[in-house]
């Protein structure tokens, strides 16, 4: 296993460029009319939070990030009731001029992108986080969430493709017991284990001072394990709705929508996009 930092370099003083920058890298290699979606987090009344897919559609006169969408929905609804929200745009494979390749995600205000880590034996889907960071914080303030799985491309036995959205919606977030948190940070990549020893998690930092803690730290630790810090730890997301929805080139979408009863079985129905 090896491990490094990633350094951002040459970004502009004004973010709305560096934002158009990554944007026109992202788009490169896909066909013409091609839509870059985002990621919508609004405060739901009912669910605490909900998030969606949606396409981003631009900016404004005044390089506000915009998007379209009807009355009668749940998310204009939702931004109506209150206007706060969180977005984010998750760009993998973006090529530099050099030919580099990285992954991009612009961060909203509490919107983030996040690693699947697969289902616990009760199939709740969970992930991996440390208790310095404030989305921890956050669901130890508020376990209610709202978790989306975003899948274009997606081919069938057939070979038609389509695009899947999958959302976990009405969740509650349950922190894992630290009786199972060896195992899991024993599957971790080195430089997984590397960044929560040695990255403060949003704080601002000297790169050169960082990289030459990195340095170190790879060192002093070559051809040794590395202990888990006690920040360490894992939540899973108990939902009360598993939302999947389907859309082909210019198809309106279908959505099969699972919602749990007080029996704790699943009732299964098609619902209108």
């Amino acid at each position: 296993m090896t491990s490094s930092l990633a350094k951002i370099e040459d970004f502009p003083p004004d973010p709305v460029e560096f934002f158009k920058k990554i944007l026109q890298e992202a788009a490169k290699g896909h066909p013409d009319g091609f839509m870059q979606e985002m990621n919508l987090a609004t405060v739901d009344e009912e669910y605490g939070v909900l998030n969606r897919t949606v396409l981003y559609r631009g900016l404004t006169q005044d390089n506000c990030v915009f998007y379209i969408t009807h009355r009668y929905v749940r998310n204009f609804k939702n931004l109506q009731a209150n206007p706060k929200a969180c977005i984010t745009f998750y760009m993998p494979d973006v090529k530099d001029g050099a030919g580099n390749q990285s992954t991009w995600q612009e961060y909203g205000v509490l919107n983030r992108t996040v690693l699947y880590r697969g289902l616990t034996q009760d199939n709740c889907v969970f992930y991996i986080t440390h208790r310095y960071v404030r989305n921890f914080k956050n669901l130890q303030a508020n376990p209610k969430a709202c978790i989306t799985f975003y899948m274009p491309d997606v081919k069938d036995g057939a070979g038609n493709q389509s695009t899947w959205q999958v959302r976990l919606i009405g969740a509650t977030a349950v922190e894992l017991a630290q009786s199972e948190m060896d195992a899991l940070w024993a599957k971790e990549n080195l430089a997984a284990q590397i960044r929560g020893h040695i990255c403060p998690c949003g704080e601002p930092i000297n790169y050169d001072e960082l990289k030459a803690k990195h340095d170190q730290f790879l060192q002093d630790h070559r051809g040794k394990s590395i202990e888990r810090p006690a920040s360490y730890t894992a939540w899973k997301f108990q939902p009360q709705r598993w939302d999947f929805l389907k859309v082909g080139l210019d198809q309106i979408a279908d959505r099969v929508q699972y919602r749990l009863q007080k029996d704790g079985k699943w009732a299964s129905m098609h619902v209108s996009t």
